[in-house]
């Protein structure tokens, strides 16, 4: 993965803001508790790293795309994640009790219309960006 910014950091602060504003999604940490607040800025700056990597962009919907970085994955082309709907959250009612990685990937792979494989074969970055992205999309 390249180390260099293609994007600056205001670029990228509004870009990131534009996702949540478009996705209507309740970043207000006013109303987190100290832990959500936590969490929330961990997934925050490893969105806003991506963005000034490159490897993640907000579409014209306001959809979050990301393309993976790491040599080690095993899954290249671009992934748009979707605003997810009730079919995607039902996806987990076939996978086993306490299974909960292979949930997890069943709703990811619907919002972005791929097979839950391609999750489990991101390596490192990838697979944690992919990740904080749906964190944020299932609040």
């Amino acid at each position: 993965m390249e180390n260099e910014d293609v994007v600056v950091q205001e670029v990228a602060e509004a870009e990131f803001d534009r996702f949540t504003e478009l996705m209507d999604l309740d970043v207000d940490q006013s109303s987190m508790d100290t832990e959500d607040v936590e969490q929330f800025l961990k997934i925050k700056r490893r969105l806003l790293r991506a963005i000034r990597k490159g490897a993640l962009v907000v579409n014209e919907d306001g959809e979050a795309v990301y393309a993976p970085q790491r040599s080690a994955s095993k899954y290249r082309d671009p992934l748009t994640f979707h605003e997810r709907t009730g079919a995607d959250l039902m996806a987990m009612d076939s996978r086993k009790k306490g299974h909960d990685m292979s949930k997890t990937y069943a709703i990811m792979a619907g919002m972005c219309r791929v097979h839950p494989k391609v999750f489990a074969g991101l390596a490192g970055i990838d697979g944690k960006v992919c990740e904080a992205i749906f964190t944020l999309l299932m609040d």
